[in-house]
């Protein structure tokens, strides 16, 4: 949680051209009394980059939804601290962040809520949160980022339905990892002192769409296929982006139930 937050604060700080998050690096610098100098050097700067560009693809995949839907309703699944509402808002749309209790509790001292952002307090897969998203008027968009890899598939599969079930014509966007990139995951998370692990990996995403007759894939690109500029951080870097794209190391994968 503190990570992701992290990262987008401190690459924001060295002006990138993919994006720039005013609102982690008002909290990083002002809000949280943390010594965030202790990440340094646990995560390679891959995964700092790939953070910050999997935040842009979303930010990228909102605004054009908000673009047709303006009051649309957006859901951040597994929130942690995350700020996109803070980069994406139009004045109009209507939010809720949805993770753990415990984190819940941590964001609303960290990121208060307003009149249009809401936090529920539950897990993903109970499916009660459902419930407690009101009044959709004008279209409804999910984000779900650095999670769903954590599930098994049959509960992708069981979360996937439970959506198409309960929001008919919404859509939901997330980023996916290759059956191979798990590992090589888990071990730099590992290494990092974490204890969690990827469970889930995929290597053709339109598969998704054969776990339930009412998913349709809109979009299913590489992490960073959309990016112009893949030398700012170096050559290493940018044959790094180069590989993951070649080998569909992680994609940004953007679904419609019907």
């Amino acid at each position: 949680m503190l990570f992701c937050l992290w990262t987008r604060a401190k690459l924001s700080k060295t002006d990138n051209p993919v994006l720039i998050d005013s609102k982690a690096i008002e909290i990083v610098e002002n809000v949280i009394e943390y010594d965030f100098d202790r990440l340094e050097g646990h995560f390679p700067l891959s995964m700092n980059v790939a953070t910050l560009v999997r935040a842009r693809m979303f930010d990228d995949t909102i605004r054009g939804f908000t673009a047709e839907h303006r009051e649309a309703t957006i859901v951040n699944l597994g929130a942690g601290l995350d700020t996109t509402f803070f980069r994406v808002d139009n004045g109009s749309i209507k939010w809720y962040d949805v993770d753990f209790p415990d984190v819940i509790e941590i964001r609303k001292r960290v990121i208060p809520e307003n009149s249009r952002m809401r936090c529920i307090a539950k897990s993903l897969l109970d499916p009660s949160w459902m419930d407690d998203i009101k009044d959709i008027q004008d279209g409804i968009l999910f984000l779900v980022g650095g999670v769903l890899y954590y599930f098994e598939e049959k509960e992708m599969k069981i979360l996937l339905s439970r959506l198409a079930d309960c929001f008919p014509e919404g859509e939901i966007v997330f980023d996916a990892i290759s059956r191979f990139t798990v590992s090589m995951f888990n071990k730099i998370v590992k290494h990092a002192g974490g204890n969690i692990s990827a469970k889930w990996g995929i290597d053709d995403t339109k598969a998704i769409s054969k776990w339930d007759p009412r998913i349709t894939v809109l979009q299913d690109y590489t992490l960073y296929s959309r990016i112009e500029n893949k030398n700012y951080w170096g050559e290493g870097m940018a044959r790094i982006m180069d590989f993951n794209d070649k080998y569909r190391g992680t994609c940004i994968v953007h679904l419609k139930f019907r």
